[in-house]
């Protein structure tokens, strides 16, 4: 009987240490992919038939893809820190600037701070999934097909980054995407695919440590949550690896194929929402 209990405790971690790995590895993905990472993380204990995994869980996914952003874009952090200030005329270079990051973080912190409550009370349902996913695809979609590709990551300007932070407001809704919205905003302004992405990549650091910040304000609650620093420390470094390689395939992607597949793959999910749950 020892021995049973032993193994049934054996297997109970090996698949705790699973579902960490695969949680950091939705949260890492689907952060990126425009595709939309908390719809994804909302669906998956659903079907894995399991409770949410609490707080310090998300805080600690979140920390992952902010370090992913952060080291798959070292160099770019670097010459940002190097030159904080936006340049102009002759001397404009490729990156944004800290008043790039201020101007386009600002209007998610704002609607974080006012919305975010009622936001999580009124569209926390799976049904709102269903008109999220495929709208917000096909809008991507449809935009990225319309618009120009000629502009690039250096003629970004103030007023740009802040309509851009403006749509990333949306992506408190579950099923719109931050990234998505953030590189539909970007290519409606007429910035290439590749710089789009790297845009709305860029924006993401600021966002999400204020997110991590923001959730793990209420630090007892986090302790109270944690089931062992083992799932914790997979889980981030699941995030990190999976995010930082998310990045790259999307850029990689984007510049040759668009983003066509990500709003079918979008209209199939919600489909299969629709008819699973």
């Amino acid at each position: 009987m020892s021995r049973f209990r032993v193994f049934t405790r054996v297997v109970s971690e090996i698949m705790g240490f699973f579902e960490a790995i695969l949680y950091g590895f939705v949260q890492g993905a689907t952060e990126y992919l425009p595709v939309s990472s908390s719809a994804h993380l909302l669906l998956l204990p659903r079907f894995l038939g399991k409770s949410d995994p609490g707080l310090a869980f998300d805080v600690i996914l979140h920390l992952g893809t902010l370090l992913a952003t952060a080291v798959y874009f070292f160099r770019d952090w670097l010459v940002i820190l190097m030159n904080p200030l936006p340049s102009s005329g002759k001397k404009r270079v490729s990156h944004l600037s800290w008043v790039h990051l201020v101007v386009g973080t600002l209007p998610a912190v704002l609607a974080g701070v006012f919305f975010n409550s009622w936001i999580k009370e009124n569209t926390r349902a799976i049904s709102i999934l269903w008109f999220t996913l495929p709208a917000f695809g096909v809008l991507l979609w449809w935009v990225d097909k319309r618009c120009p590709k000629e502009r690039k990551l250096g003629e970004a300007r103030i007023r740009d980054v802040f309509l851009v932070g403006c749509m990333q407001c949306f992506a408190l809704i579950p099923g719109v995407s931050r990234s998505g919205s953030t590189i539909t905003a970007s290519r409606l302004l007429g910035f290439t695919r590749a710089d789009s992405a790297r845009i709305s990549f860029l924006l993401s650091l600021p966002i999400t440590l204020g997110a991590v910040v923001y959730e793990a304000r209420n630090w007892e609650e986090v302790a109270a949550s944690v089931q062992g620093i083992e799932p914790l420390v997979l889980g981030c470094l699941s995030a990190l690896l999976f995010g930082a390689l998310a990045i790259h395939f999307l850029i990689k992607w984007v510049s040759k194929s668009g983003f066509a597949a990500f709003a079918v793959y979008r209209v199939i999910l919600a489909a299969l929402i629709f008819f699973l749950l």
